[in-house]
């Protein structure tokens, strides 16, 4: 059954005549006037679980919190059980604030253990066990409770659910201890064509066990510690039951206290699937790992996706440890480690039969001086690096390897520039076995066709012809010579 909320007039259009055409109605859509209009929600609007509900703002409406409550919730008490919950569509939450509980006040006796809010995540939608669809809707200025080392989502707070879906949606300002746009737990998340902007996870501590806080009481459970400050955006957590797909989205200007400018997924137990594919991560910060910290995937696919300008002490794009890697058609171009290894990504622990295929390194940097160095790659590198491109990749220390590592790591087709430490002039490290040395004649970081910035080489690029066994496309999905392709992500 369908009902419309108003007479045609911006006064009819109120909280009190939503919640009652929720209660009798599966469908709801509005009629408040030509102009759009807002509707103040002083209390959390409960859902059902045990129906299908779907509400659709038609682009002109707001559903505002005031700063001062939750916004919507769909809450059953059970386990990844119930396919029944809410299609909300074209429509924007906005000041919605989720109250924190359970609050742990600091541990004098140890400042490590784990403090701050046990509860308060997803202060526009918080879900628990049910199906969540969410298509084109703005979310703007929700503050999930901080700090806390497991709470956050200020948009939105998904646990235990079987089917949390977000398309065309976009996430402006919204805040949490952690994810401060979309916190997940234990639920299977599916985010595509989304906008991921200024959202911050403001946290402090990082959540984490370790030797020196096993006595910690805790928040929520013993043992922890730190008081969130990961994920800038997305945050991912939970018993390893779920796998995650991130296509065709930006994240942009978001930031981390701690771990993860804008993406951070823990799967906790077996590894699982996280697909990040064609999507673009441009100008997010961290303490550590500048746009996104991923363990224990497998597999772990990076897909004709962009990193540029992202920055953080340590790891200026990313950290990636102990997953199965799959990096295809991807640029990383500009991403800086200011004091710290590093300037592009950390590996460490990654399966031997993981791949990087066809990948752009240009304009990273590991810019904090002497004992701070590889822009590229740190970490160790125990598997094969194919047709990719190390270019300009800069560190200001004379005594270690400008671009990667020690060690070149097996592979073939590459193509290193400089051959010499930019601080020292001494020969850098090969990146790959075998490498070729020569200035490739790279383009700037640009709009070349496709769904993400890329950086073509010129016609007389020593990187055109000279790759094997390539990818069918490229990162702007134009076709590839599988037998003589263009080294780096671009044809």
């Amino acid at each position: 059954m369908a009902a419309t909320v108003g007479d045609g007039s911006a006064a009819s259009c109120t909280e009190g005549a939503l919640r009652a055409a929720l209660a009798a109605h599966d469908v709801i859509t509005f009629n408040c006037g030509a102009a759009p209009a807002t509707i103040a929600v002083r209390a959390p609007i409960e859902l059902p679980t045990d129906r299908d509900t779907v509400i659709d703002g038609g682009n002109r409406i707001t559903l505002d919190g005031g700063g001062t409550t939750r916004i919507l919730s769909l809450n059953k008490p059970d386990y990844r059980s119930n396919g029944y919950g809410l299609t909300l569509q074209h429509i924007t939450l906005s000041n919605g604030r989720a109250p924190g509980g359970g609050y742990v006040a600091p541990n004098a006796s140890n400042p490590a253990c784990a403090y701050g809010y046990e509860s308060g995540g997803g202060a526009a939608i918080e879900v628990h066990d049910a199906r969540l669809h969410v298509i084109d809707v703005e979310f703007r200025d929700n503050a999930a409770a901080t700090p806390g080392p497991d709470i956050g989502g200020g948009g939105i707070y998904a646990a235990a659910s079987l089917d949390v879906v977000v398309s065309g949606s976009r996430f402006i300002g919204n805040s949490g201890s952690n994810s401060g746009a979309i916190g997940a737990l234990q639920a299977n998340l599916r985010v595509y064509n989304s906008v991921f902007q200024n959202n911050v996870a403001n946290g402090t501590g990082q959540n984490y066990r370790g030797p020196e806080v096993d006595s910690c009481p805790g928040v929520g459970h013993p043992g922890q510690g730190g008081a969130g400050g990961n994920a800038g955006a997305i945050g991912i957590d939970g018993s390893s039951d779920t796998d995650v797909v991130v296509c065709g989205s930006s994240f942009i200007g978001n930031r981390a206290n701690e771990l993860a400018g804008a993406l951070a997924r823990t799967a906790n137990v077996l590894p699982r699937r996280t697909t990040i594919d064609r999507s673009r991560f441009e100008g997010n910060t961290a303490k550590q790992a500048g746009a996104i910290f991923i363990i224990n995937s497998a597999p772990l696919e990076i897909l004709a996706t962009t990193f540029s300008a992202n920055k953080a002490k340590s790891f200026g794009a990313g950290q990636l440890n102990s997953n199965l890697l799959e990096i295809v058609n991807t640029t990383f171009s500009g991403n800086e480690a200011t004091q710290g290894v590093g300037g592009a990504l950390l590996l460490e622990g990654n399966s031997a039969a993981s791949v990087i295929r066809n990948v752009t390194f240009a304009d990273n940097r590991a810019s904090g001086g002497a004992g701070y160095f590889s822009a590229a790659i740190f970490g160790s590198v125990g598997f094969p690096i194919v047709n990719t491109a190390f270019v300009n990749n800069l560190s200001d220390d004379p005594f270690n390897p400008m671009q990667c590592g020690f060690a070149p790591a097996a592979g073939s087709a590459g193509l290193q520039w400089p051959a010499t430490r930019a601080a020292g002039g001494q020969p850098d490290t090969a990146c790959v076995t075998g490498i070729t040395f020569a200035d490739p004649l790279l383009g700037a970081l640009a709009d070349n066709g496709g769904p993400t910035p890329t950086r073509v080489p010129a016609p007389a690029s020593p990187l055109r012809s000279a790759g094997r066994d390539c990818p069918a496309t490229d990162q702007r999905g134009n076709p590839r010579n599988a037998s003589a392709c263009t080294v780096g992500a671009v044809e």
